[in-house]
């Protein structure tokens, strides 16, 4: 008996010296660090769509398939937060944005790009280039006005007549409380104006940045009491703008 009993001990002792070589002589598999970037296909500040489309698809790219399911938050026009999905395999997602027969213009910013499981599957995931977007109709005016001071003012937009008098029709109206008001429309061929409602303030100077698919324009001057301010036509997609009243 002593002799099995000191032969079991032998053989345990062999096996156990077998399965920890296996053990030690075993490479520990170690994933490679990899980055995951998204980023939205078309890179321009605004894309224009056609006057009367009702939906645009706003695509996101990945820059290699999604190792599993993954998500990017985006706002639109400010808003909350709101989630799309993509699925192991994906190579982008689709960001569907209605368009009501009034709206002019959205606008989406994406703020986080998520993959489930990345810090295990040693993958880090980023936003790359442009991550905020305007999409605007052809035939859309975005208008904005921005001044340094405490003054209280306001922004109309305004459908002059042929002569530039006044039509008594205002297409858009801001009447924010801070140092920025903006106004948008859809518009038709005809003459324009922006207004400025000067409610405690006079000789003030402000900025106006106009964005139409003719370009962004540029104009400064002085608030002289509540008064037009910038008149301009509309003639297909061409613009001509006058500081001073054309009539």
């Amino acid at each position: 008996m002593k002799h099995i009993y000191k032969i079991s001990i032998i053989v345990l002792s062999i096996f156990t010296f077998i399965g920890c070589s296996v053990d030690d002589d075993d490479a520990i598999n170690v994933l490679p660090q990899k980055s995951i970037t998204a980023s939205l296909d078309n890179q321009s500040d605004i894309i224009f769509i056609s006057s009367t489309a009702t939906s645009y698809d706003l695509v996101v790219n990945f820059s290699e398939e999604l190792p599993s399911y993954s998500s990017i938050e985006y706002s639109l026009d400010g808003g909350d937060a709101t989630i799309t999905s993509g699925s192991t395999g994906d190579n982008s997602v689709t960001i569907s944005i209605d368009f009501d027969p009034s709206d002019s213009y959205h606008q989406i910013d994406l703020s986080d790009f998520i993959v489930v499981n990345s810090q295990a599957r040693r993958f880090t995931t980023s936003l790359v280039g442009n991550s905020t977007v305007k999409v605007m109709r052809e035939n859309a005016i975005l208008a904005t006005m921005t001044w340094d001071s405490g003054a209280n003012l306001d922004l109309d937009l305004d459908v002059m007549t042929p002569a530039w008098g006044w039509a008594f029709l205002t297409l858009d109206a801001s009447a924010g409380s801070g140092n920025i008001e903006t106004v948008s429309a859809n518009l038709d061929n005809g003459n324009y104006a922006l207004w400025i409602w000067a409610n405690a303030g006079s000789n003030e100077s402000y900025t106006f940045t106009v964005t139409t698919i003719d370009g962004t324009e540029t104009f400064t001057g002085i608030v002289e009491g509540s008064s037009w301010n910038l008149w301009f036509t509309k003639s297909g997609n061409n613009y001509t703008y006058f500081e001073e009243d054309p009539s």
